[in-house]
This record gives structure tokens, sequence and C-alpha cells, in this order.
């Protein structure tokens, strides 16, 4: 069934709230990749921008997979919203009062980065108890679609706000989505938990390093993980390239700039809503599979000649990196221990969030010394050769 994961009132509260973070947070980067170009002008710029939003994902995200095979989720990811109220309130104030500099706009992405990556591996291994292992495959494909609803909805608001109302009101609007979420939050009931007895029964002495080793003797979780991560850090989800192609070959205005967002999101939540029904193996030759595919569409962007056939590929890559993206997830819940879900979700994210970092300013330098086009270029022959090696890989992991 499409709905399974739905029928737990506890998933039903976590999904709202998470639909309208994800909306706000979307707004959020949108507004910040478009205020950083306006305070400076430079691809660099931007690059450093995104690696300081990404770049606590190095130091946190492993932790916090510890953190939430240890402890109760729920407290964790209470703290993460207020904090992320109390960023993005205080970064739409001081746009508001024109006293943000980039300095400033820099350190409120890594602080945001940093709940980001305490946030993410808690809230991936909290899915499990609030539907139960049965139910996980479904909630994670309703994961995608939510996620992607916010990447389809938040940039086209934030063109719209920035256009009409100025950058500050895409921030209190972050601000206020963080809130939505932390109501939602207090209203899940603990005693409707699966696994209840681990809140009190859970090996305080987990470590990081037993999940390295799990995952090292297990390629065909590995695999996945070690591929989405390097799509990320060569463009994965065309947020540099995106505002670089808007901003400096298409000269577009901010309002177009979000609709590219959208567009590609677009094409994310029409994947997500074929995989809650889809009967399709999720294994590694698939994902292999799709990965090629990926290489194509980015070819493609590379020389799409105008604004019109560069949004109508995006919209293709969008369908085909939530593919990718949900196949990693199952690989996760198939081939990890229910034990390891979150220190193994924590290294994903770690891995996931390190190489955004590095893409930042690895993208913004090829952009500004070569050409934006030659960034999406660059992308599609490093993740060939991932495809590659992928493919080539499982030939010894698959039987």
């Amino acid at each position: 069934m499409a709905f399974t994961a739905f029928k737990h009132k506890n998933y039903r509260y976590f999904f709202i709230g998470i639909i309208f973070s994800n909306i706000g947070t979307w707004t959020n980067r949108i507004a910040q990749d478009w205020l950083t170009l306006d305070l400076t002008g430079s691809a660099k710029s931007l690059g450093l921008i995104v690696a300081a939003q990404f770049f606590p994902g190095i130091i946190f995200a492993a932790y916090a997979g510890v953190i939430a095979d240890r402890y109760n989720q729920k407290p964790i990811l209470l703290w993460c919203n207020f904090a992320g109220i109390l960023i993005a309130t205080t970064t739409g104030i001081l746009i508001f009062n024109n006293f943000l500099t980039f300095e400033i706009l820099f350190f409120s992405s890594l602080l945001l980065g940093i709940v980001s990556a305490i946030d993410g591996p808690v809230r991936q291994s909290y899915y499990v108890i609030l539907v139960g292992d049965q139910d996980l495959p479904n909630a994670l494909g309703w994961n995608q679609v939510n996620l992607n609803c916010g990447r389809l909805i938040g940039p086209l608001l934030a063109g719209l706000l920035i256009e009409f109302f100025g950058l500050s009101p895409a921030f209190f609007l972050n601000a206020f989505t963080f809130f939505l979420l932390l109501v939602g939050l207090i209203a899940i009931r603990v005693e409707n938990y699966f696994m209840l007895g681990s809140l009190d029964q859970r090996n305080r002495k987990v470590t990081f390093f037993d999940s390295i080793r799990f995952l090292k003797s297990n390629p065909k979780a590995l695999i996945p993980i070690g591929l989405v991560s390097i799509s990320a850090m060569v463009g994965q989800d065309m947020q540099i390239t995106s505002a670089l192609m808007a901003w400096k070959v298409f000269e577009v205005n901010a309002t177009l700039f979000g609709l590219l967002g959208s567009i590609f999101a677009s094409g994310a939540v029409l994947g997500s809503l074929l995989i809650t029904r889809s009967k399709v193996v999720f294994d590694l030759k698939f994902l292999s599979r799709q990965s090629f595919y990926l290489t194509g569409v980015w070819f493609l962007i590379a020389i799409a000649p105008n604004y019109m056939t560069y949004a109508m590929t995006l919209f293709i890559a969008g369908y085909i990196v939530v593919w990718i993206n949900f196949s990693t997830n199952i690989a996760i819940r198939l081939y990890v221990d229910p034990k390891y879900y979150g220190r193994v979700w924590g290294i994903y994210i770690a891995f996931y969030l390190s190489a955004l970092a590095i893409s930042g300013p690895m993208l913004g330098w090829i952009s500004e010394t070569f050409s934006t086009r030659g960034a999406i270029l660059f992308g599609a022959i490093a993740m060939l050769f991932s495809s590659l090696t992928v493919r080539n890989r499982i030939k010894t992991v698959v039987t």
C-alpha cells in the first residue's frame, strides 16, 4: 500500500512538521545564495557560503549518529529546532536593519550547518521508532516526497519574496517553519513508539568506530553511500551551478532563479511519488544504471543553450537523483543492523555534507576560473568515472 506509514499518528505529526520545515530550509538557502551574490558578485564567495553550510557535517554528523543510537531522539530534535529558530530570526533581523555583512552571513550559515549536521542522523534514525521496521520503506519513500516538496515550493517562494518584499522575509519564514516542526515534535507521544524499550536499555558504550568496522565489512551498504557522496561533491543538487547560470549566463531575476530550483524539485517530487508505489528492486545494479542516466543528463545540462532547455534538463536530473538517493536509503535499511542505524546514518550524512562542503569552493573556483558550464561538465565527467568504478565493483559484490 502507498500510505501505510500514515496509519501511525506519530508519523503524521512528524511528516506535517517536516514538510513545513523543508519549505523554510529551501527558502532560506535560495535567499542566502542570492544575498551572497548581491553582496559580493563572486562565485568563490558563493562557494564559501555553501561550504560553511555543509562543513560542520564533517565534524558533527558522525558523532550525532552515535548520540542517536545512545539516547532518545525527540529531545535532541527539539533543541535543534529551537536553535534553528534563534539563528534564522537573528539573521532576518540583521538583514532587515541593513547590518548584515558577508562575514556575518558566513557565520550564520556555519551555525545552521551545525544544527543540520546534528539533526540529520537523529531525524533519519527516528523514523523506525515512529513506524516500525515493516513500514519503514514506505516512510522513507514519503520522506523523499516531503523533502522534494520543500525543494519545489521553497525556491519559488524565495524568489517571489525577494522580488516583492526583500530578503529578510525569507529568513523569518524559515524561523517560523522551525517553530511549526517544534509543535509537531511536541505532539508526538512516546507511548506510541516502536522499540519502546530501547529508550531505557540502549547501549551507552556504542562508538563511532563500531559502525566504521561494520561498513568496511558490508560493501552493499558502503558502495551506495560512496556513490551518492561523490555525486553530491560534483554538483548533484545543482545549487551553486544553477545560481551562477541564472546570475551570469542567463541574467534572469530572482523569481526565475528560484523557479529553477522548483523545476529540479518537481522532477524529484514525481520520482518520489512513483517510488511510494514502485515494486522496483533497489539493488546495486539498479543504482549503477541510474548513475549512468544522471551522467548523460548532466552532459545535456552543460550544453543547454538557453534558460528553457536548461530548466527542462533540470527536471529530468531531479527525477533521476531521487531514485539514486532512495536506493541508498533502502540499502541502509536492508543491509544495516538496526542497532547501527543512527551511526551509519551519521557516517552517510557526514560523507554527504563533507562532499557538499568541498563542492562549494571547488565548483565556485572552476566557474570563476573557467566557466559555469565547465563546472557542470566537470561534474558529468567525474560522475561517469564513478559510475564505471561502481559497475566494476559490484561484480565482486553481487552474486
